[in-house]
């Protein structure tokens, strides 16, 4: 995007927020809010929703999906934004960019039917993928779909699935073929929540909020119309979807995480002052390697096993960022401010980054292998 064009943006969303951004801080702020499943997933709905509403989550989005036509590159500039500005995206829209491009990828003719519902926020959707003995290690996974006269039947069980209760559908990636096929044998499916035999359950968490579920599936009927991608291809479907995760996901909290820097009063404290390089220079290099998955992916590319290394880079900038709030504003303490609980909400949850989303040890045994190939002698 030419420097010209993100002026004009930024000179747009400050005149946007000079009338907005009261609602804009309100819902934000109760979006950040530990709660319970329900309330939890209606406001970041509601504050998507409005932003939709309002033009900015339209854009960068095809128009056959919801959007105004223009290109991804448009979407990174208005998170960006937004994050400067102290406004921190709804968590549903990271399931928009995680689920959104693969659907459209594989399964246009599903993106053309629901894609626009998940973009304006009249939906919400969740990702199963994780399950009791294979959370990093998808290639063991054991749920299974067996072919019926209707299409599909499911049976198994997902864990860990972020804002699973509620949610109108899951994308499920599950086993089509022998066990010992590994990722030979998978493949993804469109899954309504509401279908008979679906049953999820909300799990506490240690930060308040009832952010993640699982979901267990007995006798799911689903036709073949909802199968994403071929038989068995779902492996080809997992590894595209990860390279948005990685880097469209990293580029949101890049954003956020810049934001909440900017906002700390650190005063002239040397050691806060280092503490603060540190991070920032965390959070500056978690942007720069996210930025290049994103132009590579707008550019129809794949950045392949490099994204192992966008999520080692945010696992480091979430907890270096958080860690100094919490040095400067201990969440122990409750200091009565209504900020307080998104405050304690984040530092917790930010305890989890090197395990969400692939953990830390697995990205490196990624890195070690397919980037710098040593060999077992080498690790």
């Amino acid at each position: 995007m030419s420097s010209t064009r993100l002026g004009e943006l930024r000179s747009e969303l400050e005149q946007w927020l000079a009338e907005n951004r009261p609602r804009a801080e309100a819902l934000s702020s109760a979006a950040l809010r530990p709660m319970a499943a329900g309330p939890y997933l209606a406001a970041q709905k509601e504050f998507q929703a409005w932003l939709y509403a309002e033009g900015w989550l339209s854009r960068g989005w095809a128009s056959e999906l919801g959007g105004t036509g223009e290109a991804v590159q448009l979407r990174a500039a208005i998170y960006d934004l937004f994050g400067a500005s102290g406004i921190y995206m709804p968590t549903t829209v990271n399931s928009v960019e995680i689920l959104g491009p693969a659907l459209g990828e594989f399964a246009p003719d599903l993106a053309v039917e629901f894609v626009p519902r998940l973009v304006s926020g009249a939906e919400a959707w969740c990702q199963g993928f994780s399950e009791p003995e294979a959370g990093s290690d998808l290639a063991s996974l054991r749920m299974r779909a067996t072919r019926s006269d209707d299409g599909w039947v499911l049976n198994g069980q997902k864990i860990w699935a972020t804002r699973a209760w509620g949610s109108d559908r899951c994308m499920a990636l599950v086993r089509t073929g022998i066990q010992e096929s590994r990722h030979r044998g998978l493949t993804m499916f469109l899954v309504d929540m509401d279908a008979s035999g679906v049953e999820c359950r909300a799990i506490d968490d240690m930060s308040g909020t009832q952010h993640f579920g699982e979901i267990f599936f007995e006798d799911v009927v689903v036709p073949d119309s909802r199968r994403i991608g071929d038989v068995d291809g779902g492996w080809a479907i997992a590894q595209y979807l990860l390279q948005w995760e990685r880097g469209m996901f990293a580029w949101l909290r890049q954003a956020a995480l810049h934001g909440i820097l900017a906002r700390l009063e650190i005063g002239d404290d040397p050691v806060a002052l280092d503490r603060f390089g540190a991070a920032f220079q965390d959070v500056s290099a978690l942007r720069l390697r996210a930025l290049s998955t994103l132009r590579a992916l707008a550019a129809g590319r794949s950045d392949g096993p490099q994204v192992s290394i966008d999520k080692l880079l945010l696992s480091r900038a979430e907890r270096s960022t958080h860690e100094l709030a919490n040095a400067l504003r201990p969440v122990a303490v409750d200091d009565g401010s209504e900020s307080w609980a998104e405050h304690l909400h984040e530092y917790l949850h930010s305890r989890s980054a090197p395990i969400y989303g692939g953990s830390a040890e697995v990205q490196r045994t990624i890195i070690a292998g397919q980037i710098l190939a040593l060999g077992k002698g080498g690790r």
